[in-house]
């Protein structure tokens, strides 16, 4: 049977990882985004025109109307915020990783274009498709 041996190291890295989570979430970038993805779920009228779009997303190549609502969706607003405080929240992040990583060592290479949060869909936790 395989035990984990919990010591005083182990202890300090949990300790560690909590700090810099809560550094993060109290970060501007952070709490912008929070603001702009509040903002964004509420907004019914963005959600009912990116249902639409999805509902219909087969069609895009093909119906102007569909891409002028895809582009419609893209320059609103609240999604334009959304989508730039997503990037910046991005950026502090993948600097963040980087700056993990150089401490470890040197040779450890981080992509720039690392999709923090995204799922394995390109969409966002909150629903969106970046792409929409």
């Amino acid at each position: 049977m395989l035990m984990l041996h919990v010591d005083e190291d182990l202890l300090a890295i949990d300790a560690l990882i909590e700090a810099v989570v809560a550094e993060i979430l109290a970060s501007d970038e952070a709490k912008t985004y929070q603001e702009a993805a509040v903002k964004f779920d509420r907004d019914a009228e963005i959600a009912e025109k990116i249902a639409r779009l999805d509902e219909n997303r087969a069609y895009l190549p093909y119906r102007e109307d569909l891409r002028a609502l895809a582009k419609e969706i893209n320059v609103h607003p609240t999604v334009y915020g959304l989508k730039l405080a997503e990037n910046d929240l991005q950026r502090r992040l993948s600097n963040l990783t980087k700056e993990i990583a150089s401490a470890i060592s040197k040779d450890i290479r981080v992509d720039d274009a690392l999709p923090l949060g995204l799922d394995g869909k390109g969409e966002s936790k909150h629903g969106h498709r970046r792409n929409a």
